[in-house]
Formats: C-alpha cells, structure tokens, sequence
C-alpha cells in the first residue's frame, strides 16, 4: 500500500509539472553522468538525484562507479560494497547527514551502503586520501552523503520526483518534496527498488533479486534565516538475494533518529557553531529458506544480529580575511548483538525470534579536531588539520565483558594550493590511524592499530569547452590488516602507488569527447608479493551530443587483466579468487528535456551482451534451483535497457 501511494503521488506531481511549464529553453538538460567530474582538489561533489548510468543506482555504493578509481564489490544485485584505489570497510569513512552507520552482518551482507538511497540525499562529497581530519580514520578517504538546509523567506514548496523501469523487471520510485513558511519546514521523500534475478552474458540467471523501501521526515524551525532546529527520521526495509554464500538477507531494518542545533554568521569572525545527535538501530536477518530452496543436505538456518550506533559532536568555525578555522568534538558509540536459530524445520529456526540477543562488542570512539584554510594570497592556499582519538572496546563473552583493548590514534595533514588563470595546482601529505573493526578483531583479538602515510598530488583545468583532471598518490601503510582465507587476519606492511584522471573536451559546438583513466599498484611488502584486492588498470571513452534539450552519448568501458594476485587473501569485503581477463563493454544513453520540469532518460547498458566479471569480486557458490558455476567471480549483468523519468519544481 505504501508503494502504491507513493506512485500515485508520483503520477500526479508529474501530470501537474508537464501543464505547469512547457518553455525547455530557460533551464538547461542535466545529462546523464558516465564520468563524475572532480572540480575541487582531493574533492569530487555527485548530484545522487542526477541519472547515472549505469542504470541509475539502487543503494549507496552504485552511485559510486562512476567516479575513476571507484570499485564495487559484486555479491548479487545490490548491496555491493564500495572501494576506493582499492581500499574500503571501515578504511573508507562513510557517513550519512555526518552520521556513521555500520551494518550488523559479520560477512559484510549489509555495508552501510546497504541502509543509503541515494535519491533521499541532495549531495554525495569525496575526499579522496586521508585529506581531512573532520572523520576518524580517513585511511581511504570519505563518503558523505549530504542533505541541504533549507530557508524560505515565504510560505513556498519545492520537490522532485523520478520513475526508473528496466530489464530483469527492474522498478524504481523516489519522491523528494519540502513545505515551509519563514518560520520553520517539513521535508518528506520515499525511495523504492526492485529487481529481479538478472541475466549475465550468456543468459545464465544469477540469484540476486532484491525489493527495498525507504521513508524520510525532516521537521526544521528557523528563528531566522541563521538559525536551525532539525529533527530527522530516517527509515528503511529491504531483502535482497546473494550469490556469493549460502545465505540470504531476508531482513534489511533500519530506524535513524537524528537531532540538530545549528547557528550560522555569530559575529564577524564567530561564523558558525553546530551540535548534533545520531541514533542507528539495524536488525537484519540472514537465512537458507526465505528467498532460495534450502539445500536437501543442511537444516534451516537463521541468524539475527543487530547493530546500535549512535554518534555526537560539537563544532564550530571561525574566519578572518585570511584563515577559516574548524574545531570541533566528536563522539561514536557502537553495539553489537547477535542471535540465531537451527533446525529441521523452519518453526526451529524461526525460534531465535524469542531469544535474547547476546552481546558480542562494544565500541566507543572520542576524539577532537582542528582544520584551517590559511589564504597566503589570492593564488596561494594552505590547508592543515589536526586530530586525535580514544578508541576502546570492550569484549563480551556470553554477554559477560571478558577484555577490554584501547587505542590512542593520531591524523594530520598539510595541502598546498596554488591557482593560476585556468589552472589549480595541489600537493599534499596526510597521516592517518584507525583501530581494527569489528569484522578484523572477530578474527584477530590481538591486531595492532593501521597507519597510512600517503602523498597526494594533482591537476585540475577548466577552459572554454575544456575541462579535465588528473591525480597521483604514493601510500605506505604500516600494520596494514590482511585477512586470510576469510577467517583469520594479521598485521603487514603496504606499499600502494597510483593515479586516476579524467577529461572533456567540446571539439565541437555541442559534440564532446570524454576519458577517465584509473590505475592502483599494490605490493605486501612484508611478504614481497601483490597485496590483495588491488583493482586492474581502467579507462573509460566516452563521445556525445548535447544541445541542452537531446543528447546522446556511446560509452566504451575497457578493463586491464589482473596478474598480480594474492589467492585467498584481502579484506573483510572479499579475498583474491584468481587472475582475471581483460573486457570491454559499449553502452549507448539519450535523454530529452520535454519542458522546463521534465526530462526522460534512457540507456541500454553493455549493448552486445558481453559476459564478463569485475576482479574485485566475490565468489559463486551453488545455489539451488540455479546453474549459475561456482568458485569464480560473480559475472555481470547481460545487456539492460532502462528508461527514467524525472522532475522538478
């Protein structure tokens, strides 16, 4: 019933938006995304509302293909988990409204990712290498996805709405729509997704369906236009099909509360302050019988773990002419609990619904930071920040505390800045410590705290009809955490080297060239060999036409072999299977601005149905009722038409 309201909203908002304007000369199309431009040195900024392709993505790490040097680990047909220069899990800090969210399962069933729509959030920001120190552990980098604040000077609503359909009975809805008068706003959105088991190459059927809804409800007051109480609602359900184990999730709950006090322009130098509370419940479940046949060989199996994080801080920001100051105190609380059932019949494994859940760890994270943009003149820009962190957690046995470790972690960085005419140029170097997980210390208890040190340096341009950049970065991890054939984990010593750019040129009024160019080198220095789940050399062509009302574009998408491989070793995402191949898919989009509010999307995503699969991957295994081959990468979808629909007011 929730479904349907919202695609009967849907309807009418667009019936209301096609009668409302029919002028498409006044606002430009906003094409379809192949290639996310960077425009701020260490920093990429993606519309989540905007259409992606490949087809426009269901959860959180979707969104991120198409930055360069980006990988998603493929488990079935959603809730991947996201990479960056090959590097991801808690190494890649990703926060929602600046609030962490973890998963519950001890597999990575459900990454944070898993809990994020990307169509509830107006702004996802990348901060590539550990360039800032707002977040703990920025080893990777970050993730933010972000929504705006919002004023208005008079009663008013604005709102966006979009439809998806696609092969493999793909079907998605978002609306997003904000009332308010100048003393305060209500914001409302819905997201829901589905798809069935998609179809690789060769028409073999993976098991990989999923279904997933989520509602959002945000009360602001506003005193002034200055002034800010916020008070936020975030709740999602899903269930999704894998086919890389033995088990499903047929249970993706979570219930977010979050509570803000903001206030902007204090005084000439006194420009803002911020407080904010966050509370995360998940309660997943994973299974053998709900969304496959249970193998004849084993009994019903179930397992429930859930998963409390809440989270608090406090910052402010100070500027002057030549020097904006952020400081501020964060905290991070974590729990996790688990249960489970067993039997030869579902009512034994649906048994676990009336245990108590058993504690299994405790995390608490304090730490205190400071960042400044020191303007040395109108071209000249240094950028430093300082942090640091208590880590602690408490070990339970039989929900009985049974050890306690504590980390002290440090993290800083220093960036130069230099703008000339077209051209920005960067240089910089950021230290940056993180405790072991929760999925590294199940493990390992005894595991040592990771360090990075790494080197960043790059090129931004933007011209006339010109626009393009390019990134190095040189990294040593000390203590680097390897997990071993999935079950076991110790400490190493990392060398990581590498670059990622991209480009865009109209060489032609309104016709355009795109490339984007990735590559991450990867060494275990402690054992002189690759280091595991490092991504293969990839670049991406892309030739289009863009008039600002039609455009159409053909995409070439080639990735290298990967020979250097470390079998059985990685990460808690996914270990090495085996060497890969190299491939090449073309994919083709059009869109159409139908009038100033409307616009229609289309795509056909790898056109010749070329079968193939991503190295950073995890492996098939037998799922009854299918033949899809085990031990291997998880193949790709086949060819997929896609159509979207979207609008705004």
């Amino acid at each position: 019933m929730k479904n349907y309201i919202l695609i009967c909203a849907i309807v009418a908002s667009f019936a209301n938006l096609a009668l409302a304007q029919t002028d498409n000369e006044s606002v430009k199309l906003e094409g379809i995304t192949v290639i996310a431009p960077q425009d701020k040195s260490s920093y990429v900024h993606i519309n989540p509302k905007s259409t992606i392709q490949p087809i426009p993505s269901s959860d959180g790490a979707e969104l991120l293909k198409s930055i360069p040097n980006f990988s998603v680990t493929r488990k079935g047909g959603s809730s991947g988990d996201p990479l960056f220069r090959g590097l991801g899990g808690s190494r890649l800090a990703i926060t929602a409204n600046d609030d962490f969210l973890y998963g519950g399962c001890g597999g990575r069933m459900d990454p944070p990712t898993a809990y994020i729509f990307p169509s509830s959030y107006d702004r996802v920001v990348i901060t590539k290498g550990p360039q800032t120190v707002i977040y703990p552990g920025v080893i990777a980098g970050s993730v933010q996805f972000l929504r705006y604040d919002s004023y208005f000077e008079k009663a008013g609503a604005n709102g966006e709405a979009g439809i998806t359909v696609g092969s493999f009975g793909r079907f998605d809805t978002f609306a997003d729509v904000t009332a308010g008068i100048n003393q305060g706003y209500i914001r409302v959105n819905g997201v829901y997704n589905k798809q069935d088991d998609y179809k690789d190459g060769e028409g073999q059927e993976i098991h990989s369906r999923f279904e997933r809804n989520s509602q959002m409800a945000q009360i602001g007051l506003t005193p002034d236009e200055y002034s800010l109480i916020e008070f936020t609602y975030d709740r999602s359900r899903g269930e999704a099909a894998y086919a890389d184990r033995t088990m499903d999730g047929s249970k993706f709950d979570r219930d977010a509360y979050r509570v803000r006090l903001s206030k902007d322009d204090i005084s000439d130098t006194f420009k803002k302050i911020n407080f904010q509370y966050g509370y995360s419940y998940v309660d997943h479940v994973m299974d053998n019988y709900n969304l496959r046949q249970k193998p004849a060989a084993s009994n019903f199996t179930a397992s429930n773990p859930d998963r409390t994080t809440q989270s608090a801080s406090l910052n402010a920001e100070f500027d002057t002419d030549m020097i904006n100051i952020k400081v501020g105190a964060d905290w991070l609380g974590d729990k996790h609990r688990s249960r489970s059932g067993n039997g030869i019949d579902k009512a034994a494994a649906n048994a676990y619904k009336s245990k108590d859940r058993a504690t299994n760890q405790k995390a608490d994270d304090i730490g205190v930071f400071a960042e400044a943009n020191i303007e040395l003149t109108d071209k000249h820009l240094l950028v430093t920040g300082l942090r640091y962190d208590r880590s602690g957690i408490d070990y339970f046995t039989n929900s009985t505390k049974s050890k306690k470790e504590e980390f002290d972690l440090g993290a800083a960085f220093l960036r130069y800045e230099y703008y000339q005419k077209s051209f920005t140029y960067f240089a910089g170097i950021g230290l940056a410590q993180r405790a072991p997980d929760f999925w590294e210390r199940n493990r390992n208890k005894e595991l040592n705290k990771e360090s990075n040190v790494e080197f960043d340096a790059g090129i931004l341009y933007k011209n006339d009809g010109v626009r393009g950049s390019f990134n190095v970065f040189a990294s040593q991890i000390n203590d680097f955490i390897l997990i071993y054939s999935n079950s076991t984990a110790r400490n190493i010593n990392a060398r990581r080297y590498g670059f990622e750019g991209e480009a865009e040129w109209e060489f032609v009024k309104n016709y355009k060239l795109g490339l984007a160019a990735a590559y991450t080198y990867g060494k275990n220095k402690s054992e002189d060999k690759a280091l595991a789940q490092t991504p293969p050399f990839e670049m991406r062509g892309l030739f289009g036409y863009d008039n600002d009302v039609v455009a159409a574009a053909i995409i070439a998408r080639y990735v290298a072999p990967q020979h250097r491989v470390a079998v059985g070793e990685g990460n808690i995402i996914g270990q090495d299977i085996k060497k890969s191949s190299d491939f090449a898919v073309i994919s083709v989009n059009g869109s159409w601005k139908i009038n100033k509010n409307i616009s229609l999307f289309l795509g056909v995503d790898n056109i010749f149905d070329k079968a193939y699969s991503e190295f950073i991957n995890k492996g098939s295994v037998d799922v009854a009722g299918y033949n899809q081959p085990t031990g291997i990468q998880i193949q790709e979808a086949g060819r997929q038409f896609w159509v979207r629909i979207q609008g705004k007011f």
